[in-house]
């Protein structure tokens, strides 16, 4: 059968890029036959991204799409009604309609229903700013608890950084049927020319209709957002979050940007990376602000001020503060040697061992020379004490374990800013001579690896006796 020809086609394109598309940097194909696959674009890579040449595909019929919502922002919420049965996918749309205007108030003209080409629906809500992904999975929670249980299917969450659907107005490659819009009452079809009209009228919403967090910026600014995110490899799967770090590192080493146009992406980045460091906000500002100022003015757009790389290092870290965001391999397991090891046990107390051990992991993740806040020691060796951490480190300095690569220098531009002196983090490195085994073991450590467990796994209780007192012996590794 010919798809039916569409007398405005760029109109629908438009529209399809305005109403779905968070990010095109990953998207879903369904081939004939059936089969999906997802495609992730990569700068170096010969994967293209989602363009509008694809989108008049999929409304040609030749290909059906699919889109991803972004890794913290999305422009809708797509209610995916799947069910074996057609009457009961029916029904379950039906009572999911009745549910988001009875009991949450959407008025009838935001609640856009598409068939899905098999037994299921795609009921929609859109939004005029781009929605924290988190406060829209939070309402989808919130409806499905007042929809209750479904026998026979299931209404599932789309779209998310993992998780596409379909776009309307396709061809179900399996089925061969078009995905219509449907009208919302009776779920009857919209054919032809008066689906792509019913597309075309569709208005977002305001998000605080549905009760759900907008966040204060534009489609374009969440866009960019959403294409830093993921070229800094923060959440999403496809890409390693061992690049970020590595990117992170190699430019904290240089001192300054070590691309041109890089400045917004590496803004991101070094938050995240900060933050996952265990920075204060205000440290992070200053260290970001150190290397931006350090990098030679050819590497920066034509016009582009210090002042506004300051207020967007302020915006953007506010942001990966408040929400908590880290590069999520951070945690990710280092290989720890019998000797490394060793060379561990042999400093002071137990709590300067905890730290010289999460030392150790914290340079096999980052580099030889890493950062340390006073606050990320305290976390390391679960203390509260300030006067307990400097002691550590003094021990740890003085035993020969670390040295200080950089120390209390004092950061200028924040000192300024706070009227009093503020210093910079200070940077060791590792030292230490390891001494000599008859037989190196190794082990791999993740994030949840403490130093008892693995002091437990390479020596024998003999080799711990010799290395700790007995009543740490008894206390901490019996």
């Amino acid at each position: 059968m010919t798809p039916p020809k569409i007398k405005q086609p760029s109109k629908s394109v438009r529209q399809l890029n305005d109403l779905y598309l968070m990010t095109r940097s990953k998207y879903l194909v369904q081939f004939p036959g059936g089969a999906y696959k997802t495609f992730s674009y990569k700068s170096a890579g010969r994967v293209p991204k989602l363009n509008d040449s694809m989108l008049r595909k999929h409304l040609a019929g030749d290909l059906t799409y699919g889109v991803f919502a972004g890794a913290y922002f999305t422009k809708f919420i797509a209610f995916d009604v799947d069910f074996t049965d057609a009457d009961l996918a029916r029904w379950a749309t039906h009572k999911l309609i009745a549910t988001l205007n009875e009991d949450f108030g959407v008025p009838f003209r935001d609640i856009h229903v598409s068939f899905s080409g098999g037994k299921g629906y795609h009921v929609e809500l859109f939004f005029a700013k781009p929605v924290q992904l988190a406060s829209v999975k939070a309402f989808y929670s919130s409806v499905m608890t007042q929809v209750g249980d479904l026998a026979g299917g299931q209404i599932e969450f789309r779209p998310n950084a993992n998780q596409g659907v379909k776009l309307p107005l396709g061809v179900h490659q399996k089925t061969g049927k078009r995905c219509w819009f449907v009208a919302n009452d009776t779920l009857e079809p919209l054919v032809g020319e008066a689906s792509h009209a019913y597309l075309l009228a569709i208005q977002p919403a305001d998000p605080a209709l549905l009760d759900v967090e907008s966040f204060a910026l534009t489609q374009e600014q969440a866009a960019d957002f959403e294409t830093v995110a993921t070229a800094t490899d923060i959440t999403v799967n496809e890409f390693s979050a061992e690049g970020a770090l590595k990117k992170a590192v190699a430019i904290i080493e240089a001192g300054q940007l070590l691309r041109s146009g890089t400045r917004h992406e590496t803004t991101f980045s070094l938050a995240a990376f900060y933050h996952t460091q265990g920075f204060e906000r205000e440290e992070a500002v200053s260290a970001i602000m150190t290397i931006l100022n350090a990098t030679p003015r050819a590497y920066f757009s034509e016009g582009s001020k210090p002042a506004y790389w300051l207020a967007e290092a302020e915006r953007l870290t506010s942001y990966v503060w408040a929400r908590n965001i880290t590069i999520h391999d951070s945690a990710k397991e280092v290989t720890v040697s019998k000797a490394e090891i060793l060379a561990v046990l042999r400093v002071g107390t137990f709590a300067q061992k905890k730290l010289a051990y999460a030392m150790l992991v914290t340079s096999k993740r980052y580099g030889a020379v890493f950062y340390l806040t006073m606050n990320t020691a305290q976390k390391m060796i679960d203390s509260n004490s300030r006067p307990t951490v400097v002691k550590a480190i003094k021990k740890l300095v003085d035993t020969g374990y670390i040295e200080y690569v950089r120390k209390a220098e004092i950061d200028r531009a924040l000192s300024e800013k706070a009227g009093r002196a503020h210093y910079k983090p200070n940077k060791y490195r590792i030292i230490a001579e390891l001494p000599d085994v008859k037989e190196e073991v190794e082990v791999k450590v993740g994030g949840d690896s403490d130093l008892v467990s693995v002091v437990k796994s390479l020596l024998t209780e003999d080799e711990i006796k010799l290395y700790v007192k007995r009543h740490e012996f008894n206390t901490r590794f019996k």
